[in-house]
């Protein structure tokens, strides 16, 4: 693991969002603590998978909590893909602002670059 956070500290450095990847039956249980605290300056979307597999009532509660804190959460299926769409939009929306300064800037073009992070709970 220690190899690893030293690892995801120097690729931040040319990420612009983090999304963490949680299981959406144990959402406390799949997080890292680690992964909060280093990636604590980054845009984020926490993405709760599996959310066919667990309760529709506690998904919606979970969603609420994680974007009452600040932070975008979205429900997603990676079996069918469902919630993917919906993912890349966040992910511009968040970045909007920052690509319309790039492009005042001359930066016209500039790849957003995402960093996906999820607990080894999370299969």
């Amino acid at each position: 693991m220690a190899k690893t956070k030293r690892q995801i500290i120097e690729d931040l450095k040319l990420i612009d969002v983090v999304i963490e990847l949680l299981d959406a039956r144990i959402p406390i249980s799949s997080r890292n603590p680690d992964i909060l605290e280093i990636t604590k300056n980054k845009k984020r979307i926490i993405l709760l998978n599996k959310s066919d597999l667990s309760d529709a009532e506690q998904n919606n509660k979970w969603v609420k909590h994680y974007t009452n804190s600040g932070t975008s959460a979205i429900l997603v299926d990676s079996n069918s893909g469902k919630g993917i769409d919906q993912v890349l939009r966040e992910i511009n929306k968040i970045m909007e602002k920052d690509l319309k300064v790039a492009s005042e800037k001359g930066r016209i073009g500039k790849n957003t670059r995402v960093m996906i992070l999820r607990n080894s709970k999370c299969r």
